[in-house]
């Protein structure tokens, strides 16, 4: 695997420019961090103990890894995974980026749509993406899981989709990605009940690819990461566009950031109107 004998490279920030070397080296970033192996990108988001919960800050960097990734032909697979035992909580409410509290209604669209970027910039990568999931994904945590092709759960993790239930719709592309992963009934089942997928039930309705040991999510999809990468790449590319192509709902998804916002506000206003 990225054992000590790689080299390591730093970037002190995202804006530095995407090197394209250190092959089997890392390069860093905050919040970010991303090692390279055999054709495989390995990236870590971590929030440090704050259960990785996504910044307005760490959505930037993870959205502009994932354009720097695109334009890397050097890399035929990535793995995207959390630090620690939480692959994330969702959005950090106590980001006033992310959660306006004034009344500039583009503001807070502004707000819902870094989040779609995000998930369509990982979703829009060339290569074969795994997301390596150890505990929680949540909210917007599982939605970003969902953006990625293909997803392995340690036993610990679970995935919950709440926002619903919050009186919320689920944005960021995330609905017609569930429907077409579950299908409608089960859809609706997590998304109206408080289900907490299980790395057995995330089997079972192709939520989860495979299931590894707690702890080994990263090493389990590496390897599935390797073999794709040993496909001649042009063919790889070639037909994970063919096969998008053809399951591609998300374009019936273009008003999900208005109805999330329209959530947003008639939440607010039944508080203010109970205040």
């Amino acid at each position: 695997m990225l054992g000590s004998g790689h080299r390591q490279e730093r970037h002190a920030a995202p804006a530095e420019p995407w090197s394209g070397h250190g092959r089997g080296g890392k390069s860093g970033m905050s919040l970010v961090s991303i090692e390279h192996a055999d054709g495989v990108a390995l990236v870590r988001y971590d929030r440090g103990g704050r259960a990785n919960a996504l910044s307005a800050a760490a959505m930037e960097r993870l959205t502009d890894v994932a354009h720097r990734l695109r334009a890397d032909t050097g890399v035929r697979a990535v793995v995207l995974t959390g630090t620690g035992t939480v692959f994330s909580g969702g959005i950090d409410l106590s980001d006033p980026l992310l959660w306006p509290t004034g009344t500039d209604v583009l503001e807070q669209h502004a707000a819902v749509e870094r989040g779609r970027a995000l998930c369509d910039a990982w979703a829009a990568l060339p290569q074969l993406t795994i997301a390596a999931v150890e505990g929680p994904a949540v909210g917007g945590g599982g939605v970003l899981a969902l953006a990625l092709d293909l997803r392995v759960f340690g036993r610990s993790a679970h995935l919950r989709l709440p926002e619903a239930r919050l009186g919320f719709n689920l944005a960021w592309g995330g609905l017609p990605r569930l429907v077409s992963l579950v299908g409608p009934a089960r859809a609706k089942r997590l998304l109206f009940t408080d289900l907490r997928v299980d790395p057995a039930l995330a089997l079972d309705w192709g939520l989860a690819d495979l299931v590894a040991e707690d702890g080994a999510a990263v090493d389990e999809s590496m390897r599935l990461a390797g073999e794709a990468a040993a496909v001649p790449p042009l063919a790889l590319r070639m037909t994970k566009r063919a096969i998008d192509a053809q399951a591609d709902q998300t374009r019936l998804a273009h008003g999900d950031s208005d109805q999330f916002l329209l959530g947003r506000l008639l939440r607010d206003a039944a508080a203010a109107a109970k205040a």
